[in-house]
């Protein structure tokens, strides 16, 4: 939440809790400086209720004991905020405090019994303990996924960590086979170098050899520098695609279902090309192997226009039970990737797993290094971030609607029992309406029903009293109306005053 959206809920909600207390002190008929003075500290709890909740509801519990007032909507916001803010045993230790002055006030201040009591006790409970418990609910529900959020980055800073050490590792390994194979090359020109010397005037085919070998060593020199980054003692590992059927013999030797499929018109590779294909192809058959045993495996050598294509795909099976480095396509992408190439890796809808490398069918230089690896890590970050928004949004809703419910109950409430006490009062137009001779009949038909509306028996025989209108001061010139009758008439009016005289 943004400080201007803070700043706006923060007032609204202020005036909302300060406007509801005044319109029900003036409903009540308080005196308005006792209304301003209720509004007023209102304001300055919730104002103060973020930096000092406890203080803020033993406060308001405190000026209850003390008033009497009846606030409902105060009690909520100031018990969401302390059971939001507050750790368990203290929020528990000030719910306590709180519910004893606040029902010993209340029910000082409206008496009723033990009925009163309880009737009390049951309003704390659903304004005060029910907004508190599911407050700190939310409240630690949002600090499990802070540090699930927090754990989730930690996890993947080191998820990139491991990728880039396989990815250096995999660049040494394949600097040393370049190592050995423009090692090769350079014993090659020497010798042709050597007969050259030794038969005097060369010829076509020597010459031609020469070229071909000194460029060769010069593509894979150059290759070796682009590769080379840091320094880090690698085993070589040589192997070709002359050796993708010893592979294939090998795994079904082990019990696999497996077969391979070649296409197209086989052409000689770059060293780099080559190693990489066959590595997809062993890399596709060992994890094929590993984490789907049983499965069928299919690998698929095609030589297209301008590209060859390594790939394996392998059906569901038994998944791996045991611990796994996870890794190697790492290294793998970055061997595809220095060859000039693009792997990919991915589930397959009949939920079994595909690898599949593009590479050129001449050597090239590698292309600019994406992270790849890293690519998993910050997506699974940004799902626990919008979990995190979703989460707070979700807060924000749950706050709102317990406010808004509160606010439409107390609406409600207050219109309901405006409703009932028009009905059951008579104002001053009322009374000034009716004449003492007029029928007793045309009488009680402006009247309200005597056997809900009557305040007390009236000790006078044929009389009935009502309420008055409800007022907004305390400056009403009555408080309730006496009406008698007699043989079917009305034979006296009177207002009554506080006391009944």
């Amino acid at each position: 939440m943004s400080s201007t959206t803070r700043k706006a809920y923060e007032v609204t909600l202020a005036l909302l809790v300060a406007g509801s207390i005044a319109a029900i002190g003036l409903l009540v008929g308080l005196p308005p400086a006792a209304v301003a003075a209720l509004a007023g500290l209102d304001l300055a709890l919730v104002a103060a209720r973020r930096k000092y909740p406890a203080a803020a509801l033993l406060v308001f519990a405190a000026v209850l004991l003390a008033t009497g007032r009846p606030d409902g909507l105060a009690l909520v916001v100031l018990s969401w905020s302390a059971g939001y803010r507050l750790r368990p045993g203290r929020l528990s230790a000030v719910l306590a405090a709180t519910a004893v002055l606040y029902v010993t006030g209340s029910w000082l201040h409206n008496s009723g019994g033990i009925t009163g009591l309880a009737f009390q006790a049951g309003i704390f409970v659903v304004f005060a303990i029910l907004p508190a418990v599911v407050a700190r609910m939310s409240a630690q529900r949002q600090e499990i996924l802070v540090l699930l959020h927090e754990r989730t980055v930690h996890l993947a800073g080191q998820q990139r960590v491991i990728a880039e050490q396989a990815r250096v590792r995999e660049a040494h390994r394949i600097a040393r086979e370049m190592h050995d194979s423009l090692g090769h090359r350079l014993t090659l020109l020497t010798l042709y170098a050597g007969a050259l010397e030794a038969g005097g005037k060369p010829d076509g085919e020597t010459l031609g050899l020469l070229h071909t070998t000194s460029r060769s060593a010069i593509d894979e020199l150059r290759l070796i520098l682009d590769v080379l980054r840091d320094e880090s003692p690698v085993d070589p590992q040589r192997a070709g695609l002359a050796h993708t059927d010893d592979l294939v013999a090998d795994a079904r030797s082990a019990g696999a279902d497996i077969e391979l499929a070649r296409e197209g018109e086989p052409v000689e590779l770059p060293v780099m090309v080559e190693h990489a294909a066959y590595r997809t192809l062993q890399e596709g058959v060992t994890n094929a192997l590993k984490h789907a045993r049983g499965g069928r495996i299919r690998l698929a050598l095609r030589y297209e226009d301008g590209t060859v294509i390594a790939e394996v795909v392998n059906g569901p099976g038994r998944p791996h039970d045991g611990p796994t480095g996870g890794q190697g396509l790492y290294g793998l992408a970055e061997r595809v990737r220095l060859a000039g190439g693009v792997l990919y890796h991915g589930p397959e809808p009949d939920g079994g797993f595909r690898i599949a490398a593009t590479l050129p069918l001449t050597a090239s230089a590698p292309p600019t290094r994406e992270p790849w690896p890293a690519v998993a890590a910050p997506a699974v970050v940004d799902d626990v971030g919008e979990a995190l928004r979703r989460a707070d949004r979700r807060r924000r809703a749950w706050i709102g609607g317990i406010v808004a419910g509160v606010v439409a109950v107390g609406v409600l409430c207050a219109g309901g029992a405006m409703t009932f006490w028009l009905h059951i009062s008579v104002d001053q137009e009322t009374y000034d309406s009716v004449r003492v001779g007029d029928s007793e009949a045309a009488v009680r038909e402006k009247l309200p029903d005597p056997d809900w509306a009557q305040v007390t028996v009236d000790p006078a025989p044929g009389c009935v009293t009502y309420n008055g209108e409800l007022g907004l001061s305390s400056d009403r010139s009555s408080s309730g109306y006496r009406f008698c009758f007699r043989d079917g008439a009305l034979v006296s009016k009177e207002p009554i005053d506080d006391a009944g005289q």
